[in-house]
């Protein structure tokens, strides 16, 4: 079977559809009997990505694998060309004097994909369900108030605080169909029922879900565009090989998160054009900063002296980023100049002694299914024995490392991940992060009040250099606390076939990509 599908793609997508039929397509592909690849395999873009897909509730934004799937399916308010806010279904928004509220005005020609109007009150539902769940994205509108309905097209959002990074945070808080939802809330509002079913208004919808997750085109979409594929269906592949094997084989058209020793293999091929996808990745990790030997800065700071940057970046990742100096992303705007961290074995082995932390024994949490971070987690393991500290590395599932937010007491010790930016603004990534306030988003459980101070100051502060000054004194206290290990930044390469999308487009707002973003190279 296999032998007899490599040698099929060999002809046109749309004579081998014709020539196996629908069924046999799907099944060799692990898709059932997918409507996505009945409509047309030459229309139809496979995307190989690691990973499990959880949920497609937009509640999960935060989780990478569910945002770059419904970042198709949903629309916000506002959004970003790159690094600038503009406006999506708003086309008109504005601060209150005192950055108390915002008023809207909403297109008046977006339907929900069952045909539904999109209004005001749907915006309303949507922000009162997450402050009502108060977790993933909710966190990043946590002084939502209320919302004012004026009429169908306009309305006005109250803030329980002033706080100018409202507006971009809106740019991941993805509409609701408020009577779809609201009819199938259960007892969890919605949350099972968004796990797996569509209450979006974007240029996809939710197609079979059987075996693979597939998104269908949505042909009354408000901003259609030509190019777009007619379905798009998300495949998880873990292992980089396999990635690297069924992209060259034609089995899927695009494929992300795989090692660099495969990029030069991949780009070899005439069929193939690698991507080096450079958006706001670092790669780092983590301390509790609240619990156990960790919450010691004289701790941490040596083992942030231990890790051999050059060599895990020229080694793992093949040269594909640039050493961090800093805890935020370099591709984030107002950043001060703070020193790249350098390997002093020596140093560190002082600082551990003028702590009284002989014979230390740590652990760090890891996401196994990538593979350079396995790689990483043991270069780290062996770095760290040089100077007698003993590390044990555990696998953990993302959506559980995010669960374990909760509790500063259950935040892993150590946790080694690629970071990015919600949204392409400092200020929402420190807020999130670091202020103690933050339970849940804040991944090292950091208290500081100087911190907290600084951070109400900027969201209140209208004056865009003088808070962009304010976030800069926050970065200059966390880098000398050492709350992180800022590995480098990382540009994760991805790859995609030239006979079937035109380009990859690199997205601030998905970790990489957006999928309707994706123009097919014969429409």
């Amino acid at each position: 079977m296999h032998a007899f599908f490599l040698a099929a793609l060999s002809q046109s997508r749309r004579q081998f559809l014709a020539s196996v039929g629908v069924g046999a397509v799907a099944g060799m592909i692990g898709l059932g009997g997918s409507t996505a690849l009945a409509a047309d395999r030459e229309h139809t873009i496979i995307v190989g990505r690691s990973g499990q897909i959880n949920t497609l509730d937009p509640l999960r934004a935060d989780y990478n694998q569910t945002n770059a799937v419904i970042s198709a399916v949903y629309d916000t308010l506002v959004t970003y060309d790159e690094t600038t806010l503009i406006g999506s279904l708003a086309t008109e928004y504005a601060y209150s004097d005192d950055a108390r509220s915002i008023t809207f005005t909403l297109r008046s020609s977006v339907k929900f994909h069952d045909g539904t109007a999109l209004t005001a009150k749907d915006v309303a539902y949507t922000l009162d369900r997450l402050k009502r769940l108060g977790a993933g994205v909710g966190s990043l509108v946590s002084d939502y108030k209320s919302t004012t309905v004026t009429d169908d097209t306009h309305f006005t959002i109250n803030l329980s605080n002033p706080n100018l990074l409202f507006l971009p945070s809106l740019s991941k808080i993805y509409i609701l169909n408020s009577a779809l939802v609201a009819a199938n809330a259960g007892d969890n509002d919605g949350q099972g029922w968004l796990q797996v079913h569509d209450a979006g208004s974007g240029p996809y919808v939710v197609g079979d879900q059987s075996q693979a997750v597939v998104i269908d085109l949505f042909k009354d979409y408000w901003a259609h565009e030509e190019g777009r594929p007619q379905s798009i269906v998300f495949r998880r592949i873990d292992e980089s090989s396999t990635l690297r094997d069924e992209l060259r084989a034609g089995n899927i058209d695009v494929a992300f998160n795989f090692a660099a020793r495969d990029a030069a293999t991949i780009a070899a091929d005439q069929a193939l054009k690698v991507v080096p996808i450079n958006t706001s990745y670092q790669a780092e990790v983590v301390f509790n900063t609240r619990v156990g030997p960790t919450a010691d800065p004289k701790v941490r700071k040596a083992l942030r002296m231990v890790y051999d940057y050059s060599g895990g970046l020229r080694g793992i990742r093949d040269g594909f980023g640039a050493l961090a100096n800093g805890p935020l992303p370099a591709r984030l705007d107002c950043r001060p100049e703070l020193p790249e961290v350098k390997r002093d074995l020596d140093a560190a082995r002082a600082l551990l002694a003028e702590a009284g932390a002989s014979n230390l024994k740590l652990k760090m949490n890891f996401q196994p299914v990538f593979d350079m971070m396995k790689q990483e987690a043991t270069l780290f393991q062996s770095n760290l024995r040089e100077i007698g500290v003993e590390l044990e590395l555990e696998p953990i599932a993302f959506p559980n490392y995010l669960a374990s937010l909760k509790d500063p007491n259950s935040i892993p010790q150590m946790m080694l991940i690629e970071d990015s930016a919600q949204v392409p603004d400092a200020g929402v990534m420190l807020v999130k992060s670091y202020k103690s306030d933050a339970i849940g988003t804040n991944r090292t459980g950091y208290a500081n009040p100087e911190v907290d101070k600084l951070l109400d100051q900027a969201v209140a502060t209208a004056d865009d250099a003088k808070r962009c000054d304010l976030y800069k004194q926050v970065q200059t206290i966390l880098h000398n606390d050492a709350v992180m290990v800022d590995m480098y930044g990382v540009y994760l390469p991805a790859a995609y076939r030239v006979d079937a999308l035109a380009e990859l487009k690199p997205s601030m707002l998905t970790m990489g990509i957006e999928p309707a973003d994706f123009r097919l190279a014969k429409p």
